[in-house]
């Protein structure tokens, strides 16, 4: 039945009364919110330039179907207008969310990434005003650089990141005490030190430091206290002479420490959150998650990424070198919420594009190195081949394996039964190059000092098979310092069963032969080898005057091989014998002495690469020939080294002595 006139017309002109109603509820200046408040200005303009589009909208709809346009436009006015609301709504919630970005680093031995992170930084500071940088240790050693540089190429990368925050490192303690606190008295940032507070720099550094963290709108400040806790762990300082680490300060226990930061900060100072920031290993940042309140830790010292909750604390390390960083943001919704939301991601940081500047920066750092670097000790076997020193905390890697194996190559040729092994075991924390060789690269001078300490002493030991079994399988799993590497003697299963030593099936009940690291037969890191030898520890070596220097052991080995080829280049006549025709293509000014530039140029003419300012591989050739330590390689020298090596000489007459 058709509706009379009149109702049809009193309906229009309530459709109209409504759409005009509509229309003043939005163009109104002071726009509301239903449950949100007002927003700000700016949002209430956001908002009516969006309504305004969403009009036209609506306008366009109603041209193309006449008959129910007012039908139409109320529609998409009222869907415009609750699309608006919401977004308008979601600006009021970021206006009103007070959160801070914290970009960190940790355990970082080289500079080839620093120049990504400064722009990694930028880009997140320009996201977030709110946004720290920190780097949580382990930077000044133990690398190649900073034993030629004493860190002061790190610090100013660190300078030109420029790093908002640094905490100690273990590792900080292994270059002079001076040099560290000129470091510390040097840097830009801030220098946070909770638990070592006897430190001589101490001046120059500060105990906590208090982040303040405004919402955009200014409704409210959260403040987040950063306390900086260094491990005192005395097995990693135990090798310091007198005074000691860190020039004899004294290292508080990390938890009494954040014990009573925490309350400070809480009670005293109003921080709303306290963040450690830890220099520790991860089964004592568990402790940490035990035994306080926290909801995020950041943590260093191991190598490898961790991202876990533990009793309902995250615990954060994004692995050493800065090929990651931690991206963290910690953030307060409005005025009224008390506990902050975390969320956190391990960004990969050459992912932003370099710095130039900082790039350039770092090759001039790294120029001091060419010399190391183009001084050839070795080539490279091909079962080695790619050579690899990345991840020896969770794999045995081709250079772990090519180390122990030159090793045990130079124990065994030595004269001295005494010396010769079935196998060498080396813990994965002492192999420290991080880094993926170019496939033509050669063993150099470089890679030897970059790979392993220069103070890096082994034994040998007397160990049962079973124990070489079950002492290998005890480091698998989780990433650990303690992980295995072994020379190509040693086979294992895909169950980390050990198969092989010395190439051959393993024996359970033989006694083997092992030179390995004697602190770390002790260390807790394969707990059936700590037990076997705490309780019997005179089966250790007694004086250190019997462990072997790895870097000199391998030198000399090194420069053993290099004469020897030098000495069969020289054997013109191919006799197998060196006589005095021979010794002329040695002695190249003949004068009848080998001198160390003599013996440089003879390791050109072999092939060998060799930088014209690096003398290191010569004089290690000279000193093994100088067998009358008289400071001169004569013809007498030659005679009794070529005894001792088993090689041929043919007596002549010297022409000078």
């Amino acid at each position: 039945m058709r509706q009379p006139r009149s109702l049809r017309r009193a309906c229009l002109v309530l459709q109209t009364i409504c759409v005009l109603l509509l229309c003043c509820y939005i163009y109104h200046p002071c726009v509301r919110i239903l449950g949100e408040g007002f927003v700000t200005t700016r949002a209430i303009q956001t908002v009516a330039w969006r309504r305004r589009a969403a009009w036209e909208k609506a306008d366009r709809l109603a041209d193309l179907c006449p008959r129910c346009s007012i039908h139409r436009v109320t529609r998409a006015k009222s869907h415009a207008l609750r699309r608006t609301c919401a977004c308008a709504a979601r600006a009021n919630v970021e206006s009103q969310r007070a959160a801070l970005t914290i970009v960190q680093i940790t355990d970082v031995y080289m500079l080839d990434n620093f120049p990504h992170l400064k722009n990694m930084i930028l880009e997140k500071k320009a996201q977030n005003p709110n946004t720290i940088s920190m780097l949580t240790g382990d930077f000044l050693a133990p690398y190649l650089l900073s034993t030629i540089d004493q860190g002061f190429g790190m610090m100013r990368m660190l300078n030109s990141v420029p790093v908002d925050f640094l905490t100690w490192g273990n590792h900080e303690a292994d270059i002079p005490h001076a040099t560290v606190c000129r470091h510390v008295r040097e840097f830009q940032g801030t220098w946070l030190n909770s638990n070592m507070q006897t430190h001589e720099a101490m001046k120059y550094q500060e105990p906590f430091h208090i982040v303040t963290v405004p919402s955009p709108d200014g409704s409210h400040v959260r403040k987040i206290g950063l306390v900086a806790l260094l491990s005192n762990e005395a097995d990693l300082y135990k090798h310091f002479k007198a005074p000691g680490a860190f020039g004899g300060a004294k290292i508080d226990c990390p938890w009494d420490t954040l014990r009573y930061y925490k309350e400070l900060l809480e009670v005293k100072h109003g921080c709303d959150l306290v963040l450690p920031l830890q220099h520790l290993y991860v089964h004592q940042d568990h402790r940490t998650c035990r035994e306080f309140d926290v909801p995020v830790i950041l943590s260093g010292h191991d190598h490898h990424q961790v991202d876990e909750v533990v009793e309902g604390t995250r615990l954060l390390k994004p692995g050493q070198d800065a090929h990651y960083a931690t991206v963290l943001e910690i953030g307060w919704e409005s005025p009224s919420d008390s506990a902050p939301s975390v969320t956190a991601e391990f960004a990969r940081v050459a992912d932003w594009p370099a710095d130039p500047e900082m790039v350039r920066e770092a090759e001039r750092s790294y120029a001091v190195l060419d010399p190391l670097r183009n001084t050839e000790l070795c080539t490279i076997p091909a079962k080695f081949r790619p050579l690899s020193s990345v991840g020896p905390r969770e794999r045995v890697t081709t250079m772990g394996g090519f180390i122990c194996t030159i090793i045990r190559d130079a124990l065994n040729s030595h004269r001295d039964a005494d010396h010769h092994v079935d196998a060498v075991l080396l813990m994965g924390g002492n192999i420290r190059g991080s880094r993926e060789y170019m496939p033509d690269a050669f063993f150099s001078l470089e890679a030897l000092e970059a790979e392993i300490k220069e103070d890096e002493v082994l034994g040998i030991v007397d160990m049962p098979g079973w124990l070489v079994m079950e002492g290998v399988k005890a480091t698998r799993g989780e990433p650990k310092p303690g992980w295995f590497q072994y020379d190509d003697g040693v086979r294992e299963d895909a169950n980390n069963s050990v198969l092989e030593v010395a190439g051959r099936a393993v024996d359970p009940s033989r006694t083997y032969r092992v030179a390995t690291k004697i602190v770390d037969l002790t260390n807790g890191q394969s707990p059936p080898l700590t037990a076997y030898y705490s309780d019997r520890p005179e089966l250790l070596p007694e004086k250190e005057d019997v462990l072997l220097n790895i870097h000199h052991l391998l030198m000399v080995d090194f420069a053993r091989v290099i004469w020897r080829r030098i000495w069969e280049m020289a054997d013109t006549s191919r006799d197998g014998c060196l006589d005095q025709d021979d010794f002329q293509n040695i002695d190249l000014n003949n004068d009848g002495l080998i001198g160390r530039q003599e013996i440089f140029e003879n390791i050109r003419k072999l092939g060998l690469k060799v930088d014209d300012g690096e003398m290191s591989l010569a004089e290690c050739i000279f000193e093994i020939l100088d067998v009358s330590r008289d400071g001169k390689v004569t013809v007498s020298d030659l005679k009794r080294f070529a005894d001792s090596e088993d090689l041929c000489i043919i007596p002549w007459d010297e022409v000078r002595s």
